[in-house]
């Protein structure tokens, strides 16, 4: 068993890792082109960019000094049922979603600046929000709570889909609860970051099919 001192060294790592994420979300909006950046569709792109940068290297110094977060090994039969589940939640979600702002935005945008949400929504996000949410958020949780991982595993989904600001409609922070609630358990399942980071790869670029095909056809 862990000692206290290391639960509460290991937790202000964590809790420290959240404060530079959401400060990063708060700095961007200091910068003197801010609104340039949002009116060219930039500004996700970037914040990205500078999110990646902070926590895939704290993860990375993390995982030369720990072995409880490991990236994991993709198991065919727990990525196959995972992914049904994903997809099953997906179509479920056309029945009472409602449109959103942010979303229909993306349509407006020029190739270019598509292609730049693109590469940062579908490979960058799910990278550094895996290690943030389902790495570092959930194991504070569990550090402290081992035995009600459910209770874990609902807090570090609150957290994620309320960091989500873009959305406004409940309909959409109860489907990213959801949509959290399951990568946390592919997380404990696969043993690590790896099916959480392909899983939310894979429903980021769904949800951004319409735009490309918009995009495409305008």
């Amino acid at each position: 068993m862990k000692s206290q001192y290391d639960r509460v060294f290991l937790t202000l790592f964590y809790l420290g890792s959240f404060a530079l994420y959401y400060l990063i979300t708060l700095a961007i909006t200091w910068f003197p082109n801010y609104s340039e950046l949002q009116q060219k569709g930039l500004l996700v792109p970037v914040l990205c960019l500078f999110e990646f940068a902070v926590l895939w290297p704290l993860y990375r110094f993390y995982q030369t000094r720990r072995s409880d977060i490991p990236l994991g090994r993709l198991q065919p039969k727990t990525m196959l049922l995972f992914m049904l589940l994903l997809l099953g939640l997906m179509v479920a979600q056309t029945q009472f979603l409602q449109p959103e702002r942010w979303l229909e935005d993306q349509a407006q945008q020029t190739p270019f600046s598509l292609g730049i949400l693109l590469f940062s929504a579908v490979l960058l996000a799910p990278i550094f929000e895996e290690i943030l949410f389902r790495g570092f958020l959930l194991q504070a949780f569990l550090l402290w709570a081992p035995h009600s991982r459910f209770a874990c595993i609902l807090l570090t989904s609150l957290l994620f889909a309320v960091m989500h600001t873009q959305y406004i409609h409940w309909q959409t922070l109860a489907v990213l609860t959801l949509f959290s609630v399951l990568l946390c358990y592919a997380r404990l399942r696969g043993n690590g970051l790896l099916l959480p980071v392909l899983l939310h790869m894979l429903n980021n670029l769904i949800a951004l099919l319409p735009s490309i095909w918009f995009v495409q056809h305008s």
